[in-house]
């Protein structure tokens, strides 16, 4: 990369951390801070679900499936709007009809306060292990391009380039300031920004990519055969269909994505934001791998987690390689920023508050910016012993297969069953971690393990669990109802609580705010993105003209939206005043 790659990359942290601290100053209470006010519009709170399930997971991990082993990669990326089409259905409206303030709030309602510590520890250990790996994986893909002075103190000695070490730093850091300055109103409102940048690259980078080989016929033509086989023996149809299912449960009961779904104003909104991510999900995961597949090839012999960033390098010209690594960058620091909160808002209401219940507003929030800062660093220092533990793609998708999907299970079944209660919750989850261990650690059907290992872990985590809990379930059957679903079947039944006319108003207002604020933003950052290029193009002669239409596109179309949108908002106004 160039200086001017750097400075663009300066400048994108820059604009984060402005964002961070301007949102910041709108915070007046802890409910703004971790569930923006319950005033989050559909559309905004289905970005940021949109972009915390992305990450630079995606490019390294699946990026690497799809330079290895073809579409494949993408039928993986479909599935995931299936499973969010399941959640919109059946669970979001649930999650947002009970009233919640945090989803640790429900399990103590519906299993009792030990379950609440049980989600706590293993959700923390989980997804902080998950997130780490994001972090990791964006940091292969920036060192890889930044080769450093010979004996540069910021060097990896092996490489000469920038050490993995120092760039997780760097990264967790930014993350954790504009997270914890601005709460969970910043990380929707940079989810805007990084939905707005990673769109924009990967558009560019589609054909870009044909036509570094010719086209799509000469691509299609030099491929693998295997290439568009839609299943491997590694990723076979049944080991599909459990990937969509652990996501179904992922989705409609990870904490960050419950946060969500309660920071809506109703159920209704809280489903349209999540089929808004099936929709995402049925149309992106085409192009999302297209450079992977195309870098095949280019270069049959390049490292498979490193595939997206050298297509970038091989493709991209100044500047704009710079953008590419910001969009990367995006991926994975929105899907930290989510982590951070959602258990900054568990830590602060389920347990500090819990112990001093007495506690001021203003004590909540200062309890949750440091608890960002702590389970931050720790989540830097896993990230750091990624290389220690396998590897990104082993780590990612046995810990989301094996500890993460499954607790979610007992979580969603919650929702819907009569009468399983707190012990249904630790058998299943005792049963199914004890059978991850030991099959692990080689003591269970070590010869499919060896020649399966993606399906048996799918199977353990979702199977398991289901089965298990199917089995109580009918032992269960003429057992009276649990006492914790009748409480959340009395939540459900309660109206609403009663506002005032201006308390209505407020909310109101509040929520045309955020929507205001986050179109500006969207508009702002393609119309940064079309002048950046225009700019670049000036000092780049061989590719100019692509570079001014490029521009030229992005700075039409951010104005064009800019004042179509203020138009209908003035045409609004005046007809009410009328």
């Amino acid at each position: 990369m160039t200086s001017i790659d750097y400075l663009i990359i300066l400048l994108y942290f820059v604009g984060l951390l402005i964002l961070g601290a301007t949102v910041g100053r709108r915070i007046k209470s802890s409910k703004e801070m971790f569930i923006a006010g319950r005033n989050s519009s559909w559309w905004l709170s289905g970005l940021s679900t949109y972009m915390t399930i992305f990450s630079a997971g995606t490019f390294v991990v699946w990026g690497g499936v799809a330079y290895r082993s073809g579409v494949v990669a993408i039928v993986v990326g479909l599935m995931l709007g299936f499973a969010s089409l399941f959640v919109g259905l059946f669970l979001a409206g649930k999650w947002s009809r009970m009233r919640i303030n945090s989803p640790a709030e429900y399990l103590g309602i519906r299993f009792g306060k030990p379950t609440i510590r049980f989600y706590t520890v293993f959700g923390m250990i989980g997804k902080g292990v998950h997130t780490a790996v994001a972090l990791y994986a964006v940091a292969i893909m920036a060192v890889a391009l930044m080769p450093l002075p010979e004996g540069h103190f910021l060097a990896d000695p092996r490489t000469g380039h920038l050490s993995i070490t120092y760039a997780v730093i760097v990264l967790g850091l930014i993350t954790f300031v504009y997270t914890a300055a601005g709460g969970f109103l910043a990380v929707l409102m940079t989810d805007v920004v990084q939905f707005a940048i990673l769109i924009a690259m990967i558009l560019i980078m589609i054909p870009l990519s044909f036509n570094s080989v010719g086209g799509v016929q000469e691509f299609i033509a030099k491929a693998p055969p295997e290439y568009f086989s839609l299943f491997t023996s590694q990723y076979s149809w049944v080991w599909m269909i459990l990937w969509c299912l652990l996501h179904a449960f992922m989705i409609g009961g990870d904490w960050a994505f419950v946060q969500r779904y309660i920071s809506v104003p109703t159920p209704r909104d809280a489903k349209k934001s999540v089929f808004l991510v099936a929709g995402l999900y049925f149309v992106t995961p085409l192009f999302f791998y297209v450079p992977a597949l195309v870098y095949r090839v280019i270069n049959p012999d390049a490292n498979p987690e490193q595939a997206y960033m050298l297509m970038s390098q091989y493709i991209l010209t100044t500047g704009m390689l710079g953008m590419m690594m910001a969009a990367m960058l995006s991926a994975t620091m929105s899907m930290v920023s989510g982590t951070l909160n959602v258990y900054a808002n568990v830590f602060t209401y389920d347990i500090f508050k819990s112990l001093r219940p007495q506690s001021t507003d203003r004590t909540l929030m200062r309890v949750g910016r440091v608890f960002t800062f702590i389970y931050g660093s720790l989540i830097t220092l896993v990230a750091i012993l990624i290389p220690f533990l396998g590897g990104a793609e082993r780590v990612v998708v046995s810990f989301l297969t094996l500890v993460i999907s499954p607790l979610f299970i007992p979580s969603i079944w919650g929702l819907f069953s009569k009468r399983v209660g707190q012990k249904s919750v630790f058998i299943s989850m005792g049963i199914t971690f004890g059978t991850a261990i030991l099959v692990k650690a080689g003591l269970l059907f070590p010869d499919v393990v060896n020649r399966h290992p993606t399906f048996v872990d799918a199977f353990i985590g979702l199977v398991f669990p289901v089965t298990i809990l199917t089995i109580l379930e009918l032992i269960l059957w003429k057992k009276p109802q649990a006492e914790g679903f009748l409480k959340i079947a009395a939540r459900y039944k309660k109206e609403d609580e009663v506002l005032t006319a201006e308390q209505i108003q407020k909310n109101k207002q509040a929520g045309a705010m955020y929507s205001n604020m986050a179109f500006k933003i969207m508009m702002g950052t393609y119309a940064a993105i079309g002048l950046a290029m225009v700019l670049l193009a000036l000092g780049n002669k061989d590719d100019r003209g692509s570079m001014l239409i490029y521009g030229g596109i992005f700075l039409g179309l951010s104005t064009l939206a800019f004042l179509l949108y203020h138009s209908i908002r003035a045409k609004r106004k005046n007809s009410n005043a009328g």
